[in-house]
């Protein structure tokens, strides 16, 4: 009996979460709804994400105890993964975004998004897409960590 070994180009496996989230564009003074993740992805997409620290919404928005409005790419620095239209380069950073109208994936990229996933050797995990839409948890609103809207969970995909 012989297995059958599955080496990835990537050294980590991870889970990672898809959104649809508000974001005020400064630049515009207009809101947008935008593709953003959990954490930053590894793997291909990686090259089409940006961190940004997101205004906030409203004057009238509070932060949550738990918000850290530092910088950084951490998980409680205040910040967001963003799906950008175009490659970020080596920095990943497109500063240029807020006066390009077309420069955030949102809603309407979603199917195209969820192809160039499967393309590119993720799994779109719908099961646990299922079970964490259909739970009792919220896994979506606002985030606790940086200021947010009310995102909505897209799904759930692994590399």
């Amino acid at each position: 009996m012989t297995m059958e070994s599955h080496s990835s180009p990537f050294t980590t496996s991870r889970t990672n979460v898809m959104y649809l989230e508000p974001i005020l564009n400064s630049y515009y003074q207009t809101y947008q709804n935008v593709i953003t993740f959990s954490q930053c992805p590894v793997g291909p997409i990686k090259n089409m994400v940006t961190t940004m620290s997101p205004p906030k919404l409203s004057p009238f928005q509070t932060a949550s105890p738990f918000f850290n409005p530092g910088y950084g790419r951490g998980t409680n620095s205040g910040c967001v993964n963003v799906l950008m239209r175009y490659p970020t380069g080596s920095g990943g950073s497109y500063s240029a975004a807020p006066k390009c109208a077309d420069a955030y994936m949102g809603a309407d990229d979603i199917p195209s998004v969820l192809s160039y996933l499967m393309e590119n050797g993720y799994k779109v995990d719908t099961s646990m897409t299922k079970m964490l839409q259909n739970s009792e948890i919220n896994i979506g609103g606002p985030a606790e960590t940086r200021m947010s809207g009310r995102r909505k969970m897209i799904c759930a995909f692994t590399i």
